[in-house]
């Protein structure tokens, strides 16, 4: 078992972004006799112990998401604007180090484990989340997002507390690295076993960073015969070639459009292009990676008119 520190009241450090490109380190000191509403992170609020059914966890490893950066270079991402100072990272993994009253009895979970964050709380009382769906929860408190207010804040921080419900355990045979990459990789899992796809088809993947990568080698372990992958950089296409994540890759040109119908034309022209990679047949299954407008345009118009196309993420797409 890794040593557990005992200075658990001294201060905390985070990372905080108050603005485009304004990073800070704050501390933010603890005092268990202030309420903490959504943990609202300013540098005067404190942390406190774990509630009743929450977990407090040491941060070992977090990675950045496409989000955080759109969030430090401009403050927001798509419409999604900061409304407060906003700690980032959400794909992340700890060390338990204090856990409250309740959850050793009902999660068994104890000081000393090892976990992954499920980083998106819903509230658990909805029709979808009753039903299992609680991802689509509109309820959902994201942390690192600004979607909700007061935001749910990230994990670039020494500790945070979490609803044990929503944290897991980590085998030994994984590192916290390895459990960082269990939140976007859940993704992707997601994504592929909605696609439902038959045996060995072929399937193409717009996007070849990290979802997009953990995207195509989920398919290609789940029994898809052929994946064909799109990016405009050609440095990201060849990494995914030959460490064996697509069959085949396409490079789509990097255009910004002055209109609405000249972004459909140059998608057009990318689909046009990916179906001649198809030996001229659109595809069954596509899984748009990039959240980017003009891919998903271009998701749309490669693919079947009944296909299976799972988009990743996006905000103010104009399709």
């Amino acid at each position: 078992m890794e040593k557990i520190e005992s200075d658990l009241c001294d201060k905390v450090q985070a990372q905080v972004l108050y603005g485009p490109k304004d990073l800070r380190l704050v501390y933010s000191l603890p005092n268990p006799t202030e309420p903490r509403a959504y943990e609202y992170f300013q540098v005067s609020q404190p942390i406190g112990p774990p509630l009743v059914e929450e977990v407090q966890i040491a941060m070992k490893a977090t990675t950045l998401c496409g989000s955080d950066l759109h969030y430090y270079t401009h403050f927001r991402n798509g419409d999604i604007e900061i409304k407060q100072p906003l700690s980032q990272g959400h794909e992340c993994a700890g060390l338990v180090v204090a856990v409250g009253s309740g959850v050793e009895a009902k999660y068994g979970l104890h000081v000393g484990d090892r976990v992954a964050v499920e980083a998106g709380v819903p509230c658990d009382e909805c029709e979808v989340c009753l039903e299992g769906a609680y991802n689509v929860c509109e309820k959902m408190r994201f942390r690192s997002s600004a979607t909700a207010f007061p935001h749910y804040q990230g994990t670039l921080r020494e500790r945070f507390n979490h609803p044990a419900k929503w944290v897991h355990k980590l085998p030994d045979s994984l590192t916290y690295v390895d459990g960082a990459l269990l939140e976007p990789l859940a993704v992707a899992i997601h994504a592929v076993r909605k696609a439902a796809a038959k045996p060995m088809a072929t399937c193409l993947v717009i996007g070849a960073g990290a979802v997009g990568l953990l995207c195509a080698a989920t398919a290609k372990g789940s029994g898809y015969g052929r994946v064909v992958m799109a990016d405009i950089a050609q440095n990201r296409l060849a990494f995914a070639l030959e460490n064996g994540f697509a069959d085949e890759t396409v490079t789509l040109h990097a255009r910004k459009p002055q209109s609405l119908g000249e972004g459909l034309a140059f998608a057009k022209e990318d689909a046009a292009g990916l179906v001649a990679k198809n030996h001229g047949d659109k595809f069954a299954r596509v899984f748009e990676c990039t959240g980017v407008e003009g891919c998903v345009r271009t998701a749309i118009h490669v693919s079947y008119k009944d296909v299976i196309c799972s988009f990743f993420r996006g905000t103010d797409w104009k399709v």
